[in-house]
């Protein structure tokens, strides 16, 4: 029964993992691009659908994400050998991508929520004709584009991270290495 728990914990941690950092590979690729690519009268309407239900999409599955990761690596019985971050190759990008999520994370809740929700609010206005919030408009998409490719940089290396964790041998406890299936 432990193995079908682990087994289910690190299937939901490896899909939300791929949904929260591919989430963020199609906004900016995909969903950026079109919306740059309306007339500002569309836009206005598309960005109010669409921004919030991003926001929470991002941010939720991010939750799951770590939520589950710390669940993956409980079960797993080697959270001790996080002790001894220099120890082993596992211990030291395990602890790099714990760090970087949380970094992620906080990116998003931090900087790229309010981003969007000051787009939001100025959204409407330049698609009335304000000139003022239409000025606003690039400046903020610009900004969440830069924030998106950063966020995007961390969540590549965060990949890199579990891959080269998956197959890096960590510390048996008895000095010898141990596989880390």
């Amino acid at each position: 029964m432990d193995d079908v728990l682990r087994i289910a914990v690190q299937w939901l941690h490896v899909l939300a993992g791929v949904l929260w950092i591919g989430g963020g590979y199609y906004v900016i690729f995909v969903q950026l691009p079109a919306l740059a690519s309306m007339p500002m009268p569309a836009r206005g309407p598309a960005l109010l659908a669409l921004g919030p239900r991003q926001v929470r999409y991002i941010l939720r599955t991010a939750e799951l994400t770590i939520a589950t990761g710390v669940g993956n690596l409980l079960l797993s019985g080697r959270a001790r050998q996080l002790e001894d971050v220099l120890g082993s190759r596992w211990a030291l990008v395990m602890a790099a991508g714990i760090v970087l999520a949380l970094v992620l994370y906080g990116l998003a809740r931090g900087m790229t929520k309010p981003l969007v929700e000051r787009l939001l609010a100025v959204a409407p206005q330049a698609a009335a004709g304000d000139a003022a919030a239409a000025a606003q408009v690039p400046v903020l998409r610009a900004r969440i584009q830069r924030l998106g490719i950063i966020q995007l940089v961390i969540g590549t290396v965060i990949l890199l991270a579990m891959v080269t964790a998956r197959f890096s041998r960590a510390s048996s406890g008895s000095g010898a290495p141990a596989y880390c299936p």
